[in-house]
């Protein structure tokens, strides 16, 4: 299957809208009667600010991801903070533009999932500042927000929500340089990671502290973290057919992985792997990822079932390729078209040591 190469034209240019330095937006929880322009080429700072212009029309989506999971792989923590309608994105809760999705995960295996929607919004409104290349944002009204560095050092997610019987905080001290789909954290890169889908990571890869109070239990742990966001000026479901991502830390390489097959076959990806603050690979070529196992069926399908992990060829140039295979050990979510995992990793360049990791990972597929 050919592996195509999105190109940055004229008419991308001509949608793109440069974020200043310091840039403070309040969206209203109600949809957007207009037009929603998507910025799809980047600018010289505003890495990890809104991505729509001016508002979230009904078809249109943007969110902010923050993950973490342990070292040992038994827990982890999601949140997600949208601006979006299930027109848009189809697994947020509908009648509304603004919401947060947590999950949390434990060391006995408990899963807790706690979607908030307008209902406990009381101020109806979101706030993101756009300082450097980094935001911090608040849910007005929850006690949901982030804060984050304008260099992208740090980033801190508070939670302080009596209402759904949350409360504590992510902390991401990042320790590899944020990227674009096909290159470094520069201007005129472009954002489509697939047609109508922009990426932008912030952090890479982090070192992680979770310290929550869920439903009255501690969820407390250290480990790898991760933030990125997404966006697009279109449904989701009606450009992406089915997607691999995912990130991890396998001995010194912090990866970041995406595959994605659009509604015509055509593959995307984009490959990242950094060692010791430093980019080796940041490219939209030079990476395979494909499912192992029981049901490993590629490409997927509804019915194809969850396979057993994912192995991954991302070519580091000179230094080799880099071998991994990826196992699951924990579902973190399953909707069955969507699920998300954690598990171990195992591998390094070929014929070199081999490392083992913890890795954070999804699938979609809305293929019949």
């Amino acid at each position: 299957m050919k592996i195509h190469k999105l190109a940055l034209t004229s008419a991308l240019y001509a949608s793109a809208s440069t974020v200043s330095c310091s840039q403070t937006i309040n969206v209203s929880n109600e949809i957007s009667l207009g037009d929603s322009i998507a910025q799809f080429v980047s600018g010289a700072s505003g890495l990890d600010g809104p991505k729509m212009d001016p508002e979230i029309n009904a078809t249109s989506f943007d969110w902010w991801y923050f993950d973490a999971v342990s070292e040992n792989n038994s827990c982890a923590v999601v949140i997600v903070f949208y601006m979006t309608t299930d027109l848009g994105f189809p697994f947020v809760l509908p009648l509304s533009t603004l919401s947060v999705d947590i999950f949390a995960t434990f060391e006995d295996g408990t899963l807790v999932f706690l979607p908030l929607n307008d209902l406990p919004l009381s101020a109806g409104t979101a706030k993101v500042v756009t300082d450097g290349d980094g935001s911090s944002g608040i849910w007005e009204g929850t006690g949901f927000e982030w804060k984050g560095a304008p260099d992208l050092s740090q980033y801190v997610v508070t939670i302080d929500s009596p209402l759904l019987g949350i409360t504590g905080t992510l902390s991401l001290n990042s320790v590899a340089p944020a990227h674009y789909p096909c290159g470094s954290n520069q201007a005129d890169q472009n954002l489509e990671v697939s047609p109508h889908v922009g990426w932008a990571n912030a952090v890479p890869d982090a070192n992680a502290i979770a310290d929550f109070t869920v439903l009255g239990r501690k969820l407390q742990f250290t480990g790898p973290g991760y933030h990125d966001k997404n966006w697009g000026d279109q449904p989701f479901t009606e450009n992406v057919a089915s997607w691999y991502w995912g990130h991890g830390r396998l001995g010194p390489y912090s990866i970041v992985w995406f595959d994605v097959l659009a509604l015509d076959g055509s593959e995307y990806v984009s490959s990242y792997a950094a060692v010791n603050g430093s980019i080796i690979t940041a490219s939209c070529s030079g990476i395979k990822v494909r499912p192992m196992g029981k049901n490993s069926q590629y490409p997927p399908v509804i019915a194809s079932g969850n396979p057993q992990g994912f192995h991954i060829d991302l070519d580091l140039g000179s230094e080799g390729i880099l071998e991994v295979n990826v196992t699951s050990n924990v579902t973190l979510a399953d909707a069955i078209l969507y699920t998300r995992w954690s598990g171990t990793m195992s591998g390094g360049v070929k014929g070199g040591i081999v490392y083992t990791g913890v890795a954070l990972y999804e699938e979609f597929k809305f293929k019949l």
